[in-house]
């Protein structure tokens, strides 16, 4: 069964098409946001929030979209706000708290060493989204575009530069 026809079986009363979507998508979802906010806790509570919205909002999805580029745009705009109101709680600590600024270096991806994660953690959000997307979700520019509210154009521009920026960081030249 597609993920538009259990949209349609949820918006028709079915409860258990939600669970159904949940099961298809909790994975990949919360591997996203393990590369958005840089840790797994994090991820655990912004998943929970994106899926919460998703079932708050789904009987007025109209499948202009694909469900899963629907739900990776929701998660990526509670990554956003959760990443605003992070540089907010920040600034108010003045950067004194130790305990607040630590990365919990366990959650991070297996498949890239540590300086390559902290190279790609303070890429600023917009460039750190879109190359999240395209390379670890896999998703081509139009979709990632679509994802981010913008033109497939800056997505790429957004994705250049990333790239331009981790090769600087990590000492390589073209």
């Amino acid at each position: 069964m597609k993920d538009g026809d259990l949209v349609i079986r949820f918006q028709n009363g079915e409860e258990q098409a939600f669970d159904e979507l949940v099961k298809r998508h909790y994975s990949t979802t919360h591997n996203l946001l393990v590369r958005l906010s840089g840790n797994s806790m994090d991820a655990d509570d912004l998943c929970q929030e994106t899926f919460i919205r998703v079932y708050r909002s789904l009987r007025k999805f109209k499948a202009q979209s694909q469900f899963s580029t629907w739900l990776y745009r929701i998660a990526v705009n509670v990554a956003n706000s959760h990443h605003r109101k992070e540089k907010v709680r920040q600034l108010l600590s003045f950067g004194n708290d130790p305990e607040t600024m630590a990365v919990d270096e366990s959650t991070e991806p297996r498949e890239l060493d540590p300086e390559m994660w902290d190279a790609i953690h303070n890429l600023p959000q917009k460039q750190k989204m879109v190359l999240t997307l395209r390379i670890f979700q896999e998703l081509p520019f139009k979709e990632v575009a679509s994802i981010l509210n913008m033109s497939e154009n800056s997505a790429k521009v957004n994705y250049h530069h990333a790239i331009q920026r981790l090769k600087e960081r990590l000492g390589e030249k073209e």
